[in-house]
């Protein structure tokens, strides 16, 4: 059987060259890519075994692009790599489609074992992340959930990049929206989340942990 085609998506190129050379010495093809579009292109000329994918792209964020990929290629598997820990976007990745979801101070035989497990068409879960599913199912857990897990995808960006001291002006810039646009998630989240108040958002990042 030839070798399994991993296409990796890291906007930082040491990190990506270094899953690229470490997949190639334990016996998989590796191809590295820096952005969306040139993932995109490469899933268009080629076909692959599994995507891993990091969470942080630049602009529109792998989340983003995990729901593109899974449109026009649904049956491909996504493993997720972040530098996130699991309590931020596991769930969120999951329900996107993703086969899988890993933080980048994960050892390297457990990433390959994750990648390998993907390619076989199963679901790769970590203790934590099957804990955060088991108690996302359980009655009542919703009750319990934190206030930012009701928002949307585009509603965490914002909430995220505002927290982080950024203007509406800035966020629309990097997300590549209009500044009205920026606006009415901000507008929405504020309300999903009860909060009234510039500093309450910013507070609120910080208490979770969500910069």
């Amino acid at each position: 059987m030839d070798a399994a085609r991993i296409l990796i998506v890291d906007d930082h190129a040491l990190v990506g060259a270094g899953l690229a050379r470490m997949l190639e010495a334990e016996g998989l093809q590796p191809h590295w890519c820096g952005d969306a579009a040139s993932a995109l292109d490469a899933l268009r000329q080629s076909s692959w075994h599994a995507v891993l994918l990091d969470v942080s792209m630049p602009g529109n964020d792998g989340l983003d692009l995990l729901k593109r990929i899974k449109t026009t290629h649904a049956q491909l598997p996504v493993l997720m790599l972040s530098m996130h820990g699991e309590h931020l976007f596991a769930l969120r990745a999951l329900r996107g489609g993703a086969a899988g979801y890993l933080t980048k101070d994960s050892a390297p035989d457990i990433l390959v074992d994750a990648i390998r497990t993907v390619t076989q068409g199963k679901r790769y879960l970590t203790p934590p992340v099957a804990e955060q599913l088991a108690h996302h199912f359980q009655d009542g857990a919703a009750s319990d959930a934190s206030a930012h897990e009701a928002l949307s995808d585009r509603e965490l960006q914002v909430l995220r990049r505002i927290g982080a001291g950024r203007t509406v002006g800035e966020v629309a810039q990097e997300l590549h929206l209009s500044v009205k646009t920026i606006s009415a998630h901000k507008t929405r989240l504020m309300q999903k989340m009860g909060l009234t108040r510039d500093a309450e958002l910013v507070r609120y990042v910080l208490d979770h942990d969500l910069l």
